[in-house]
């Protein structure tokens, strides 16, 4: 690669030497009549394009590459109108025309656009194409998804989920505690009712599942700074990739050689002792392209006893074995250790909301884990029009879980996803066919101790928890016409969860469950002849419940007797893309039978403290309206000519209604837990220099209920936030700065629903500040 670098740069050198010998004679009087220009490439989001290609007037040899910063530079050109080509893998061809006056600098921006990548020839999984070719995937879903791209990361915190998801509609993400990444995730409703970790979303890396094999999956383990990209996919819309959950799922694309610069660093700090910093590496030689990356993260925490530390590793090796195969391996290292204050009572939240709950602090309640996932992916191009993806992965973690008892477990999880995807036509009409296979097989050494000072007293529960589980999936997306696409699907599962009971002192509590399941899917797609799109679905899901759901404290061993989550979901839509606007808004209904939802009950009377328990619920419904739009508002505000400012804004909406339809206690009353209303807005100002000032909102406009007696109220509440931003020309490096909460109010965006002892709130971190550092070369 360094070769290949170096002969690039003698050939464009010998180039512009070329070129300088007509402007050296071209003088009258000894006056030279030449210039230079100074240039940026741009991607659609608007981030750089590094390594792309200037040709000048047609010229075969490159004048110049841009850099990092999607920067390039020529000197010395003949004074006149010249026309510059710009060229890069993955991307359309661009070209401009720019008048070079005698000594002065000409200025252009050329933005590229996405070349999508065809099946005659192996997209390297994390490129530019692979890249491009989820772009134009997304747009052939008649349903709702969408894509944050790289630039649209970049100009985050990316502390947590909340950072990078907050103008996706309907994604709902709040971190427990400020910027810790421990976060509430719900899409649709999903999850609502669950106030730790992950519930029904399916979360994949490049494409491969990443979780146990129960669908047990947490989100402190991964590490945004070596995120390229975040595909979601809400609801059945997520079936390419075997999705059978009420959320959807979210694919995280991480950076490769081909994304990645050779040297990388990145520091940040900020308020409550938040602290954090990488250094990576990434490059393609030849055949071989790799990314390794660590990071490493630190939060005193606003509150008393929040404090936490992330240790991240994330290498990622891929190598070209033909034109048409392509090898790569995934290792992800995480130590996750933190501390947990516990929720609070609206009173305290009011008086003394940096306090923690006692007992938390005496029993030293927290978690403290090691994670390590391997996956290797093999994709291979069988023809000009198939393709097959063969991922298999293997997980293991080792957790110690001080809470109301000691929880210590130790699982393996093993599993694969199996894709295979066919683009012939079907009866001279275009056609999609995706096939797929997910088999996984976890096994679980879950012990319970008396917490005694947050150390391991009496044995109070050990069994062996097993999890088999084997889907197959079908989607075809057929083009009726060259506007109207119809697509449907299907998904077989069938898994097991078994108990073996190794502590017999209270009988042996062994257990067994199996659930199995078929879920269809139908769609339709329309797309006018001004590339306005129409869509609607309809789809079905079922969720079996996870082992924690199964094995918590509400039984003394073996497994709560819960049915598996089924929904019908309902969706229409409409999405457009033009000129410098694009806009989508989507109107969906869930009809649930047997909603997994928790209940927070004392362990004993009159504890501080409540521990989770589930159970069904007979019917629910979600219901809303998700909408979002982002517009560039103005250009050439206070710079003008071919590098001119920009003003671009974004909004996102959400409107939930949740409901218990039908139920014992409850019947008619909203499901707490989630917001009816929640906004999103920024206005973003960008300067041909490098500076960008970005203010936005993030605001619940109304209370919504934190019990299902619909008796108590989270109230109203807005986060005003500011980032500064400015890339350093000729350096590589970008410095920022962020305030978050400034007009420093006191709310809970997270909360804990039906806490039996009014523990509802978790406190927001006051005003805070951040500042850091980026650089690349």
């Amino acid at each position: 690669m360094a070769f290949q670098r170096l002969s690039r740069g003698i050939a464009a050198s010998i180039f512009a030497a070329v070129l300088s010998v007509p402007a050296a004679g071209a003088q009258t009087g000894g006056v030279a009549f030449s210039g230079s220009l100074s240039g940026r490439v741009r991607a659609p989001d608007g981030g750089p394009v590094s390594g792309a290609f200037v040709l000048l007037d047609s010229a075969r040899v490159p004048s110049a590459q841009s850099g990092a910063n999607g920067r390039f530079t020529i000197e010395s050109l003949n004074a006149g109108r010249h026309v510059i080509d710009v060229r890069r893998a993955g991307y359309l061809p661009a070209r401009t025309e720019v008048t070079v006056e005698p000594g002065i600098t000409a200025l252009v921006e050329l933005t590229l656009r996405i070349d999508v990548a065809v099946l005659g020839e192996v997209t390297v999984i994390g490129s530019v194409g692979d890249l491009a070719e989820s772009r134009a995937r997304l747009r052939e879903i008649p349903g709702g998804v969408a894509l944050v791209a790289p630039a649209e990361l970049r100009s985050t915190r990316q502390a947590n989920l909340n950072d990078v998801l907050r103008f996706t509609p309907g994604v709902f993400v709040q971190p427990r505690f400020g910027a810790a990444d421990e976060s509430q995730v719900s899409i649709r409703g999903s999850g609502l009712r669950n106030n730790f970790h992950a519930r029904g979303v399916n979360l994949l890396v490049n494409g491969m599942p990443y979780r146990n094999a129960d669908g047990f999956t947490d989100f402190e383990s991964l590490e945004l700074l070596t995120t390229e990209a975040i595909e979601i996919y809400k609801g059945a819309n997520a079936l390419r990739y075997g999705g059978s959950t009420l959320g959807g799922a979210i694919n995280m694309a991480t950076k490769t050689g081909y994304t990645a610069s050779p040297l990388g660093l990145f520091t940040e700090a900020g308020s409550f002792g938040y602290r954090k910093a990488q250094v990576s590496s990434g490059a393609v030689g030849g055949a071989f392209d790799y990314y390794a990356s660590y990071a490493h993260t630190s939060l005193d925490g606003y509150r008393r006893w929040a404090d936490n530390q992330r240790d991240r590793v994330n290498l990622h090796a891929g190598y070209r074995l033909t034109p048409t195969t392509d090898l790569r391996a995934f290792y992800l290292f995480a130590h996750v250790t933190e501390h947990l204050p516990g929720s609070v009572t609206r009173e305290t939240l009011e008086t003394d909301p940096r306090s923690a709950e006692p007992s938390n602090v005496a029993n030293r309640w927290g978690r403290d884990y090691d994670l390590h996932h391997l996956g290797v992916q093999l994709r291979a191009q069988l023809g000009p029009t198939q393709r097959l993806d063969v991922s298999p992965y293997l997980q293991y973690r080792d957790i110690d879980h001080p809470i109301f008892q000691v929880i210590s477990q130790v699982s393996h999880d093993w599993g694969a996803e199996v894709r295979y995807e066919n683009t012939a036509t079907l009866a001279g009409r275009g056609n999609r066919l995706t096939l797929g296979l997910q088999p996984a097989l976890g096994t679980m050494r879950n012990r319970q101790y008396q917490n005694v000072g947050g150390s391991h007293g009496p044995l109070t529960r050990d069994e062996t928890d097993r999890v088999t589980s084997i889907a197959a999936y079908l989607e075809n997306a057929l083009s009726v016409t060259p506007s109207l696409t119809l697509v449907g699907g299907v998904r077989v599962d069938r898994s097991t969860r078994r108990a073996l009971d190794d502590f017999r002192a209270n009988g042996d509590q062994s257990d067994t469950r199996r659930y199995s399941a078929v879920t269809p899917r139908a769609g339709v797609l329309y797309t006018t002849r001004r590339e306005l799109q129409l869509f609607a679905n309809a789809s079905r899901t079922v969720e079996p419940p996870l082992l924690l759901e199964l094995t918590s404290f509400g039984n003394p061993g073996g497994f709560i007797d819960l049915e598996a989550q089924e929904a019908w979901q309902y969706e229409v839509g409409a999405r457009r893309r033009v000129g410098r606007v694009a806009w989508e808004v989507s109107l969906y209904d869930v009809e649930l039978e047997n909603e997994l939802v928790n209940l927070n009950v004392p362990p004993f009377p009159a504890a501080p403290f409540t521990v989770p328990t589930y159970r069904n619920v007979p019917r629910s419904r979600h219901s809303g309206v998700e909408a979002g739009v982002a517009a560039e508002v103005a250009r050439g505000v206070f710079a003008r000519g071919a590098a001119s400012d920009r003003l671009n804004g974004r909004l996102s909406y959400t409107y939930a209604h949740n409901e218990y339809v039908r139920d014992p206690n409850y019947a008619g009353n909203e499901l707490p837990g989630a917001p009816s209303h929640y906004v999103s807005v920024e206005l973003g100002y960008s300067h041909p220099s490098g500076l960008k000032v970005t203010p936005n909102v993030e605001w619940v406009p109304t209370s919504y209920f934190v019990n299902s007696q619909n008796s108590v109220s989270n109230e109203p509440w807005s986060n005003i936030g500011l980032r500064l931003e400015w890339e350093l020309e000729g350096v590589g490096a970008s410095v920022f700065a962020s305030g978050r909460n400034l007009a420093d109010r006191r709310f809970s965006p997270s909360v804990q629903v039906d806490n039996a002892a009014g523990r509802y709130f978790e406190p927001a971190d006051r005003r805070a500040f951040y500042l850091g550092v980026r650089w690349a070369r």
